[in-house]
């Protein structure tokens, strides 16, 4: 790409105030740093039940494959939902951006809890046991990736880099190597006037897609050339699983949900609870040790599962209040 087009944060009204707000400062640490890749060791965690509480803002969710539960990343830290109810963790509370669920844990971005040690922007990190320790993969204490996306099973990170840091510039990289090296995405039929959200396809590496103001443009090489799969309209949120990608949009002031074949390209819109304009789609995850579970987050901290495919969805949370 010839720079880096405008990002959509993302791309409905509203939704970049909320983006705009989350925590990008230069806050210094108190810790030296340390070599990357290197486990960042807590005196004390647990994962216990969570207290009443609001959440202020959600910044995302998945099912890490290592754990039982919907995560959801918030301003507060990770929150977990459960068959047996609401759960949380003691202490690292940190907030994460970009949150990515994994097979072997998550992966994300953001700032850490103000009580932690940890340098803000806490770039590039990684956690495989429920959030208890990061591994400082790229970019500690240099940069914060609002929009970042991980191959469930594969090695594909995708990233928006929206600041100059020590490696890279403007623009989308993927690195197959846990951070250590990053390939500029070329991005090629791409006309959209703005990026969005990134998916990574869970087991294939070489599928991505990016949600726009004019629809999704999607890719069979990793990026190197891109095509609309959609119709040309508001896309605010999207998630692949093996078979199907799973978008949201706004259309004549209907927030829309469908599920497109990843074969044949034919997209069915499903009948999701109903939601005013102002409230968004805002995340969207898969369960891939269950592909009929399904999760999604709205812009107003509403949240909503199915487990039949999106036939039938219940209420996770309402407004951001856990009870």
């Amino acid at each position: 790409m010839n720079g880096l087009k405008k990002l959509i944060l993302p791309c409905m009204i509203g939704f970049s105030l909320f983006m705009a707000g989350c925590s990008n400062g230069d806050q210094t640490d108190k810790e030296q740093p340390g070599k990357k890749s290197e486990p960042v060791q807590v005196t004390k965690f647990e994962i216990k039940k969570a207290s009443p509480q609001r959440l202020e803002r959600i910044n995302g969710l998945g099912y890490p494959g290592n754990d039982d539960g919907l995560y959801i990343a918030s301003h507060q830290g990770i929150k977990i939902f459960t068959k047996k109810g609401w759960l949380e963790g003691s202490s690292q509370k940190h907030e994460y951006m970009g949150f990515q669920a994994s097979e072997d844990g998550f992966y994300a971005s953001g700032s850490p809890d103000e009580d932690s040690d940890l340098k803000t922007p806490l770039g590039l990190v990684k956690s495989t046991d429920k959030g208890a320790t990061l591994e400082k993969l790229a970019f500690y204490g240099e940069s914060n990736f609002q929009f970042l996306s991980k191959g469930y099973r594969t090695n594909a990170i995708y990233i928006i880099n929206q600041k100059d840091n020590s490696e890279l510039g403007l623009g989308v990289y993927l690195s197959e190597d846990e951070g250590k090296s990053w390939d500029p995405v070329a991005l090629k039929g791409f006309d959209a006037d703005t990026l969005g959200m990134i998916a990574a396809h869970p087991t294939n590496s070489s599928k991505m897609a990016m949600s726009t103001r004019s629809g999704i443009f999607a890719s069979e090489d990793k990026g190197e050339h891109m095509e609309l799969i959609t119709a040309p309209v508001m896309t605010t949120a999207l998630a692949f699983s093996e078979e199907y990608l799973y978008y949201s949009a706004v259309e004549d002031n209907k927030v829309l949900f469908y599920q497109l074949n990843l074969k044949t390209k034919e997209a069915v819109k499903l009948d999701i609870p109903f939601l005013n304009y102002d409230n968004p789609v805002t995340f969207i995850a898969v369960n891939h040790k269950n592909n009929d579970t399904i999760s999604f987050a709205t812009y107003l901290n509403d949240v909503y599962e199915s487990t039949d495919g999106g036939k039938n969805w219940g209420s996770v949370l309402k407004n951001g209040k856990i009870e």
